[in-house]
């Protein structure tokens, strides 16, 4: 497996994205006091955006502090991941469940070999719960499917319920909040709704502006029941070893 990337903040990684299309559209180099005017970014995060692009070589830096476009630059899916997954993490402790019985983490490695039928999700958690007045425990597996804001679409929704073959619940995860998805393309946000609610797929949007991210739980995946032979063998597959030994500690 490749060494994962490191980002920049998202903060950074937005703002590139903005002067790469800026200077796009201009046609010419721009100055970096241009720039900071007109898209609005404070110096700490245009210097932060800068030098990651021109070390990436999406832009280059000339004489008089102007910047010219080597290439368009969009936020890679995998920059969201971190923030998504600790917006994840604080849902689920606001809906009741305790951070000592669930764990989640990234499972997507797309540069790594999977064996047998899974498809890697992005995330995975899984969690066991118990209740005062029931026997057993409800242990689930549920798995997040992420997409970029330019790829909030209906696509993200099958890619999400090809995992619930194996978990209990499936969710698509969109990197924008409602009224902005619904500006950018109202016909696929009554699609997806459509389809999540058709297929039992859940919606979960992550607002990445504000200081704090924040998730909102749009529509709850409906819960299946756990297939323990197909469920236990997708789990050996996409988790890693700290993973099934956190797993392992609930069954003692």
């Amino acid at each position: 497996m490749s060494k994962t990337e490191n980002f920049p903040s998202l903060a950074a990684l937005e703002a590139l994205r903005a002067m790469t299309s800026q200077i796009e559209t201009a046609g010419e180099a721009l100055t970096a006091t241009k720039m900071k005017r007109v898209l609005s970014i404070s110096d700490g995060i245009f210097q932060e955006a800068a030098n990651y692009g021109c070390a990436k070589k999406f832009i280059k830096w000339n004489s008089q502090n102007r910047y010219s476009l080597v290439k368009p630059f969009v936020v890679p899916e995998e920059a969201y991941y971190s923030l998504i997954l600790e917006s994840i993490q604080a849902l689920w402790v606001e809906e009741g469940y305790d951070k000592s019985v669930f764990y989640i983490e990234n499972t997507s490695r797309r540069d790594s070999k999977i064996e047998g039928p899974w498809t890697r999700p992005d995330l995975t958690l899984v969690s066991h719960k118990k209740f005062p007045w029931t026997i057993g425990t409800e242990f689930d597996v549920v798995t997040f499917e992420i997409k970029r804001p330019d790829s909030a679409n209906v696509l993200a929704v099958f890619e999400a319920l090809s995992h619930v073959s194996a978990a209990t619940r499936g969710y698509v995860v969109f990197p924008l909040d409602a009224d902005t998805w619904r500006s950018l393309n109202p016909a696929q946000e009554r699609r997806v709704k459509d389809e999540c609610v058709r297929h039992g797929v859940g919606l979960i949007l992550v607002q990445t502006g504000g200081v704090t991210p924040a998730a909102q739980h749009v529509l709850k995946a409906t819960r299946k029941e756990i297939d323990h032979e197909k469920c236990n063998d997708f789990l050996d597959a996409v988790l890693t070893e700290s993973g099934k030994r956190r797993i392992s500690e609930w069954k003692s």
